[in-house]
């Protein structure tokens, strides 16, 4: 995982949503499996924001963002269905959404306004990675597999995480959609 570099009273914060049972432990043994020991600190999920550094003081500032973005967005249903690769950019084999795309995207864009608006290194692209920085027949089983692989949930709302110097994530706050279904 990439972690920016960041000062003594920054943190690590990222936006995710989250992946349910019983595929977030799947998902998580397969990582395991394929020899992507991130997978045991980093749990399955799609990324809205990725780890970013921010001013610990700004952390109350990020909150009320996060609260007044989810006010205007309405629970959506996400399927992960085959798999793709970044290569040759980067040693990443993921999950594809054939369902619930657009809805991260729009959600990605809301949420990097205000306080988050920071920049990226990659364009979005919703995922849900299956094996990182691992060697070429690894990441072609994780593809193989995806292949394979598939899961559909509603999605409720969004989280923010705190990412620490280990690498672990932990839930800071939860966000539950507002707004009212068509």
């Amino acid at each position: 995982m990439f972690l920016p570099q960041r000062s003594p009273d920054q943190d690590w914060l990222g936006v995710v949503i989250a992946i349910p049972e019983p595929w977030v432990t799947q998902l998580t043994d397969l990582r395991l499996g394929l020899g992507d020991l991130q997978g045991s600190r980093v749990p399955a999920h799609i990324t809205i924001l990725p780890p970013t550094p921010f001013p610990t003081e700004k952390r109350a500032e990020v909150i009320r963002h996060l609260r007044e973005v989810a006010k205007h967005h309405r629970p959506f249903r996400i399927t992960l269905r085959g798999s793709d690769s970044f290569r040759p950019l980067s040693q990443v084999a993921f999950l594809t959404l054939a369902e619930g795309g657009p809805e991260c995207t729009d959600l990605a864009e809301d949420i990097r306004t205000g306080p988050l608006d920071v920049p990226q290194r990659f364009p979005y692209h919703p995922h849900v990675t299956l094996a990182q920085d691992v060697d070429d027949p690894a990441l072609d089983l994780a593809l193989d597999v995806g292949d394979t692989f598939e899961a559909t949930w509603l999605v409720p709302g969004f989280r923010l995480d705190r990412v620490d110097a280990n690498e672990m994530y932990s839930t800071m706050a939860l966000f539950d959609f507002e707004a009212a279904s068509v």
